[in-house]
């Protein structure tokens, strides 16, 4: 790895949280906006993709980063990053049916 890091490749990675934000707001704010015109339903279901976006972007942060670390041949660092992925995936996958 070398010690100078390219910084629009680390400004790809920090700002992949702040449009999942905005992509997520945008949604909910229109599930809010359509609630009174719309059916219970719709409304439910605009919801879910608003939350699901929410929850899917820290995901891609860390996919985004494991992809950073690999071009820059960091592979300790894409190691734990492959490692929090998988963590997540798998709480994702297992979690989804407990309550």
């Amino acid at each position: 790895m070398s010690e100078v890091r390219d910084t629009r490749l680390d400004s790809i990675v920090a700002s992949t949280l702040r449009w999942g934000a905005y992509a997520s707001f945008a949604v909910l704010f229109a599930a809010l906006v359509v609630t009174p015109f719309v059916s219970a339903q719709t409304s439910g279901a605009i919801y879910r993709i608003g939350v699901l976006v929410m929850m899917a972007t820290p995901g891609t942060r860390v996919l985004i980063a494991l992809l950073v670390f690999l071009r820059e041949r960091d592979y300790k660092y894409s190691l734990v990053a492959a490692g929090v992925l998988l963590i997540l995936i798998l709480g994702s996958v297992f979690g989804i049916g407990e309550h």
